[in-house]
């Protein structure tokens, strides 16, 4: 009865939701038969986002661009993705969402069966939308695979021994997705914050552990092609050499994408409660440190000011405001273009969901 009592107190001074309808139901004198909406037909339990995203200036031009969101876990990195990438894809853009995050939840979003690390035509939509969860089982035989033929030491003792080996493979993914031409956006769900950075700093390790092992190997080439060649595997050194030098390369083009403010942003999205809001001033620090082009600050689930004698929602508002406050006054968080985007009713799963969300977040 508390929980109905408070739903109760809720809707008196917002839209009633079919969820309220049912309550108000059981807790009146008289059962009043519930409405029945459809499951996408979501509301905003708050007014719309008080600051613009600017996304006219993010839908311009048809170069590609490449949008990272990042943060905290369980803020709403992934809703945001894909509502982002619906809403680029209706306004023409063919748009690519790509998950990197090992848990994923873009399947579940979409409400679709995106697994198997390849491309999935989002369905839906009349515009051009794929997405794809990085399949990390795949990329880590083939990443193995390389390193075996440059032997059992070197790249997989330095991936296995450093637990890199799942941040390379999404690395790996993340270049093959450079391939696809026909995308003039692509949209990244990024792992938690822990992750994110990891595999930000991963490509200048890479490269320089790459051409260590490179240098070494070539001085034992000598040594072991006598070897090599009686035991049939005379191509082997020459086969791992290549594969490693094509690696470095493409990590050099990561490196230098995650870096290019002129076709990549990393979007931050984090919740109003003061625990998320220093992980994301420490993230955006990083990113700096990086040089990785942020711009914009997400603050996902704001809730709404109330008349009503709800205590709850009223301290829950209160430890909200004092978390956007903290943002504002923080020299580098208040220096971002600040999106709140607002607490809605029902979750966001599925297309005509996610252009709701779209349109309230990216204006």
């Amino acid at each position: 009865m508390a929980v109905a009592s408070l739903f109760f107190n809720l809707s008196k001074t917002q839209n009633i939701t079919p969820l309220f309808r049912i309550l108000r139901g059981f807790t009146s004198s008289s059962y009043v038969k519930p409405i029945i909406t459809p499951p996408f037909q979501v509301r905003s339990v708050v007014t719309s986002a008080q600051t613009v995203a600017g996304f006219d200036e993010m839908v311009e031009g048809t170069r590609r661009k490449y949008y990272m969101l990042g943060g905290k876990g369980g803020v709403g990195k992934t809703s945001c993705a894909a509502s982002l990438a619906v809403k680029f894809a209706s306004h023409g853009h063919p748009t690519l969402v790509v998950s990197t995050d090992p848990a994923h939840s873009l399947s579940d979003s979409f409400d679709q069966d995106l697994t198997g690390g390849a491309l999935v035509p989002v369905e839906g939509l009349d515009s051009r939308l794929f997405a794809v969860e990085i399949n990390p089982d795949k990329a880590k035989d083939e990443f193995l695979s390389a390193s075996q033929k440059t032997g059992k030491s070197g790249v997989k003792d330095i991936m296995g021994g450093l637990g890199l080996g799942m941040l390379a493979d999404q690395v790996m993914q993340f270049v093959e997705s450079l391939e696809y031409g026909m995308f003039t956006r692509i949209v990244f769900d990024t792992a938690p914050t822990g992750h994110t950075l990891r595999l930000l700093s991963l490509p200048d390790f890479l490269d320089a552990s790459i051409g260590k092992m490179m240098k070494l190997k070539k001085k034992l080439a000598m040594a072991t092609s006598a070897l090599k060649s009686v035991l049939g595997k005379g191509d082997a050194q020459q086969d791992g050499n290549d594969r490693l030098e094509q690696l470095r390369e493409k990590v050099a083009k990561v490196r230098d994408l995650f870096r290019d403010s002129e076709t990549t942003e990393f979007v931050i999205v984090t919740i109003p409660t003061v625990m998320a809001v220093s992980e994301s001033s420490r993230l955006y620090a990083s990113l700096r440190k990086e040089s990785v082009p942020v711009q914009r600050l997400v603050v996902n689930q704001i809730l709404p000011s109330s008349s009503s004698d709800c205590r709850f929602c009223a301290m829950k508002r209160k430890d909200q405001m004092r978390a956007l406050d903290i943002i504002h006054k923080d020299p580098e968080l208040g220096s971002l273009r600040l999106i709140q985007a607002p607490l809605v009713d029902a979750e966001i799963r599925g297309v005509p969901a996610l252009k709701f969300m779209g349109d309230m977040v990216w204006r």
